[in-house]
């Protein structure tokens, strides 16, 4: 069986690097996330899916969602976003109801303890997205191209 080595290429080891680091970063916010549930008085064995926590964050930023406005918000199908927000529902994150007049359609809000979860995933971000910010800021516009399409041919492997 062939042994496969990683190319000596510091531009390659720097991407493997940022994956490694994107990975730890995901436990940082699980952990945040346990801590919340724990405090609230809900098993901290609850684990969130990527996909759980889009939909939290979506739901946060919308405050009342109906099916359609998820699903589609989120690049799903409503079976799909059906099966995630049946686990929200069941984990006490997000609640489920029909609106007076409308008994047709189902909208999401989030519980408090899910409005806890969405602040911390919101804290998390914000705090990514400044200090990308900032190192993006700090590139010329032509430098900013370059890394622009770098990063799009990269994301097409991913």
């Amino acid at each position: 069986m062939p042994v496969i080595t990683q190319p000596s290429d510091p531009i390659f080891n720097q991407i493997i690097e940022i994956l490694t680091k994107i990975n730890k970063n995901h436990d940082v916010i699980n952990e945040k996330i346990k801590r919340v549930l724990s405090d609230s008085g809900i098993s901290e064995s609850v684990d969130l899916t990527i996909h759980e926590r889009r939909t939290i964050r979506y739901i946060g930023e919308h405050k009342i969602s109906n099916a359609t406005s998820v699903a589609s918000g989120l690049g799903i199908t409503r079976g799909g976003m059906s099966k995630i927000c049946s686990r929200l529902i069941s984990k006490k994150l997000v609640t489920a109801s029909q609106m007076e007049g409308n008994k047709k359609e189902i909208f999401y809000r989030l519980t408090g303890v899910g409005n806890q979860i969405y602040d911390a995933l919101m804290e998390y971000h914000r705090n990514t997205e400044n200090k990308c910010r900032e190192i993006i800021d700090s590139y010329s516009k032509e430098q900013q191209t370059l890394l622009l399409e770098f990063l799009g041919k990269i994301s097409t492997l991913i």
